[in-house]
């Protein structure tokens, strides 16, 4: 990396195959091909639909070259951009909410962190709950089971202030579906 002013993005692939077994054998070869040009992946989560890289560049003309680089894996289909965003909180759950249901839960953390650091008392929990839930997930897509599993153990005693919809987010349901994953050690995708 020569520049010192690095450009992070999420990069995705059409997953055309692949589970979470395979993330660390994509990250290594994603790295491998990745030597000689400037560009720094920094790990790779698999989804139903897709494969997110997480990358770093010094150079923003080399986002391009993610197209062909790493088309023997799967249809580039999208970037984003990771920049600390300042959204109120309805915007920042609204926006939460839609990325959960992508199973895009890196980003998800992120939005979340932001309107978490503004709050206080029960909300600042309820938030640090969602975290820890959106967490589990991005472990999960890495093939952690046992690393989700815990920290969806950790949410669920954030989770224990509210019994209703949280802007949306119907909190009950969320708090249901991760604790019968607790119970059973079977971890499964939901939207919220």
């Amino acid at each position: 990396m020569n520049d010192p002013k690095l450009h992070r993005y999420m990069a995705y692939l059409k997953n055309e195959g692949f589970g979470p077994k395979d993330a660390r054998l994509l990250l290594s070869n994603a790295r491998q091909i990745v030597e000689k040009y400037d560009i720094l992946i920094r790990d790779v989560r698999v989804s139903n639909r897709f494969i997110e890289f997480d990358i770093s560049l010094g150079n923003i003309e080399d986002l391009e070259k993610i197209r062909s680089i790493f088309s023997f894996i799967g249809q580039y289909i999208d970037r984003y951009k990771v920049v600390e965003k300042d959204l109120k909180i309805e915007e920042s759950l609204i926006l939460a909410k839609k990325l959960f249901n992508e199973e895009k839960y890196w980003i998800t953390h992120e939005v979340l962190e932001g309107v978490w650091k503004k709050a206080y008392g029960d909300e600042k929990d309820l938030l640090n709950g969602l975290i820890l839930v959106a967490a589990a997930f991005v472990h999960y897509q890495k093939n952690e089971k046992d690393i989700a599993l815990s920290i969806m153990r950790r949410a669920l005693k954030k989770l224990t202030t509210v019994n209703e919809k949280y802007f949306g987010i119907d909190v009950v349901s969320i708090k249901s579906q991760v604790s019968e994953m607790v119970k059973s050690s079977t971890i499964r995708n939901f939207t919220i």
